[in-house]
């Protein structure tokens, strides 16, 4: 009996050493790694390589901004594409090349779940990160965080770890060339509600669905949503020829591309090929709306609104022919025609409900029209009952609680406001619901209250900060640099309850980077779900913040006409 337990005490014993000893030369081994793999990156840096690649991560404040006509959001006029042509400007030693890998809806497991192929497909030299804002109390957390930190820091368990991801990015490994819809995971590919705002056709409703399409539909959105306006565009021709769908979508597509005319001729010979789908001449005057050219937007309505009953579904056909003409109304500032005109719909809940995966609610966008019309003409109890009902029916749509702000606001009733959002962030648990309550704080001069209510958004959504360590430590084994900001408005203080400090990764404060025009750099939040987008000289202005890092950074490099030591010069804070 002796014997036996001696034998299981050394064989026990055995394998704690063997544990350890494999954990020492792990972690030397993994020291030694991450050095070989810094000193790589910053030899080409230094050493005189062609260009300097900085990939720009984040949801879709990073993927867009407002266009040149405030009525949409377009990546061309984006953060990184002013940084991009700031960085060469002021300076011709060497190239900048700034990737925007934003996602629009992105959370940061999806954002995450990009970036590995994306820098294995850009090979950049430093990594820019805003994100946060989009994750929720019930999201997964990345990798191994769900593990203790004792646990988790092991090499052994990092090891495994590691094995785990080389299979997570077998899966992952087409996610910025998707060619079909078994080539998008599960997590990345679009929700119905997300779908629901630009597909719109009535042959994707009903018994004759064309269901089959979904998928492709998924694929073109998402591709969209990462800025590949070109594969998307690609990707609907191809599902339009097979299933007859895709057309609306494309368009929109088109037109946030700059495409505007081809997304006209595109509408165009979508009603021709298809007459009885009504909802082709409404998407065709949204086309002429983003142009400009009201007039012929609403002579198309009308007459599609005269031959209404031809249309498949004419009762949710004919919504939608009023919301364009009740839109059209608004934009001339002619808001209590609008409101004549919103009044003539009668929304069908049973439509509504048919519909709700492909297309938004009348009803929903009835009451948000109503509530903005009745706001601008100072009716504020009717806007309130519009904007209620419109954020019952959609509960955590920023623009529409925004909107209501403004209500809550012009009558003093804070309380109501701040009553409201606590309800809206209990209900979504969502950590742009935080950054809404912190901003009413800073209005109202409560700043004392934010800390704490960012201890209790980090407690809840644990997910940020767990995507934080891992894009830390993907930066660390990738020897990349790694510079986090936070969102314009607020401070390096919050951003660091759930992106810590850390040694050789910079922190850019945007804290007052708005501060002289915050009404001229902050987008008017129309788009669904916004989250405070910036205006194209908005989005200048964080580029020029931004670039003053990003050449402090290489300032060394860039001195000696693109060439130097072994060292980029990292700073920790900005």
């Amino acid at each position: 009996m002796k014997r036996r337990l001696r034998k299981l005490l050394s064989a026990l014993l055995g394998a704690i050493v063997a544990l350890v000893a494999m954990e020492l030369l792990l972690s030397l081994a993994y020291k030694g790694f991450v050095v070989i793999q810094a000193r790589a990156n910053r030899a080409e840096v230094m050493g005189g390589a062609d260009e300097i690649r900085i990939l720009c991560i984040g949801e879709s404040t990073t993927a867009v901004a407002g266009d040149e006509t405030g009525r949409m959001l377009v990546p061309h006029t984006s953060y990184p594409v002013h940084l991009e042509r700031i960085l060469n400007e002021r300076q011709d030693a060497v190239h900048f090349r700034v990737i925007n890998n934003g996602m629009m809806g992105g959370t940061t497991a999806t954002i995450l779940a990009t970036l590995q192929p994306s820098i294995d497909t850009y090979d950049p030299h430093m990594i820019i990160a805003m994100m946060g804002i989009k994750d929720t109390a019930d999201q997964q957390l990345p990798g191994l965080e769900w593990l203790p930190d004792a646990i988790r820091s092991l090499r052994t368990v990092q090891l495994l770890s590691w094995a785990r991801e080389a299979i997570s990015l077998r899966r992952h490994a087409y996610v910025l060339d998707v060619r079909s819809a078994d080539d998008l995971p599960e997590e990345l590919k679009p929700s119905y509600n997300q779908l629901s705002k630009f597909i719109k056709e009535t042959r994707m409703i009903g018994p004759d669905a064309e269901l089959e399409a979904t998928g492709d539909l998924q694929v073109a959105t998402y591709l969209w949503f990462i800025d590949r306006h070109n594969q998307a565009a690609d990707f609907l021709r191809r599902t339009i020829d097979r299933y007859g769908v895709g057309y609306n979508l494309l368009a929109r597509v088109l037109v946030t591309g700059s495409r505007a005319e081809e997304a006209e001729q595109l509408m165009r010979q979508a009603i021709a090929r298809d007459p009885a789908e009504g909802m082709y001449r409404v998407s065709l005057a949204e086309v002429l709306v983003d142009e400009g050219r009201l007039d012929e937007a609403q002579a198309v309505l009308e007459e599609a609104d005269a031959h209404r009953m031809q249309f498949r579904y004419p009762p949710l056909v004919s919504g939608y022919i009023q919301l364009g003409l009740a839109r059209i109304a608004m934009e001339r500032g002619d808001y209590a025609g609008a409101i004549e005109i919103l009044r003539l719909i009668r929304p069908s809940d049973r439509l509504d409900a048919m519909s709700s995966d492909f297309f938004p609610r009348v009803r929903l966008m009835r009451a948000l029209a109503l509530g903005e019309s009745y706001l601008q003409l100072g009716d504020l109890h009717n806007a309130e009952i519009h904007l209620t009902e419109a954020l019952q029916l959609r509960p955590g749509a920023h623009a529409t609680m925004w909107m209501l702000s403004q209500v809550y606001r012009q009558q003093g009733r804070r309380d109501d406001e701040e009553r409201l959002r606590r309800e809206l962030l209990q209900r979504r648990q969502r950590m742009a619901e935080y950054f809404e309550l912190a901003k009413l704080f800073r209005i109202h001069g409560d700043d004392a209250r934010i800390p704490e209510l960012f201890d209790e958004a980090v407690a809840r959504i644990p997910s940020v900060a767990a995507s934080y360590r891992e894009l830390y430590a993907i930066a660390e084994r990738e020897g990349i640099d790694l510079a986090v900001m936070q969102y314009p408005s607020f401070s390096l203080e919050l951003l660091h309850k759930y992106a810590p400090e850390k040694d050789g990764v910079i922190f850019i404060d945007n804290e007052h980077v708005f501060d002289d025009n915050p009404d001229g750099y902050f987008f008017e939040p129309r788009f669904p779900n916004s989250f405070s987008h910036y205006t194209d000289e908005g989005a200048e202005v964080l580029a020029r913040h931004v670039a003053d890092t990003v050449l402090d950074v290489y300032a060394e490099r860039i001195a000696q006409g693109g060439r130097g030591p072994d060292s980029p010069g990292a700073t920790t804070s900005r």
